[in-house]
């Protein structure tokens, strides 16, 4: 691998923390007056859920524009290795296919919720292992 596998984890725990936050969203049920918002009293959904953290999401851009571009090939096939093995053979197999993939990688990551797991998988298909290096995996 020409991706040092620290970042890789790295990046994971980064991935992970940022999906294991949610998003206050508009079809919170509510079940009384305090919660309904009624004047005088907070809404008590927007005090029990956390925003979007974009500080982490800045981290993973910054990690990722750190690398070089056969790196970021590297790591969406890693991704796609994790997210279809029965699809691909190895990761050399992998990285061709991730040329033709036109979506930038920090739109995979932010779109799907398993990514980090993919990455953990893509990983573990080349004998690499996050829990002895960071606690990540």
């Amino acid at each position: 691998m020409i991706l040092d596998p620290d970042t890789v984890c790295s990046l994971i725990y980064k991935i992970r923390r940022l999906h294991g936050k949610e998003v206050a969203g508009q079809d919170v049920l509510v079940s009384n007056s305090v919660d309904e918002g009624e004047p005088g009293h907070n809404r008590m959904d927007d005090a029990l859920v956390e925003d979007q953290d974009t500080g982490n999401i800045a981290e993973i851009v910054g990690l990722l524009e750190g690398l070089e571009s056969e790196q970021l090939q590297e790591l969406t096939g890693l991704f796609l290795l994790g997210r279809n093995s029965e699809t691909y053979e190895n990761l050399e197999a992998a990285k061709a296919a991730s040329m033709q993939i036109t979506k930038p990688i920090i739109d995979l990551i932010q779109d799907d919720s398993a990514s980090a797991e993919y990455l953990v998988s893509g990983l573990e298909q080349n004998d690499i292992h996050c829990d002895a290096r960071t606690g990540a995996g």
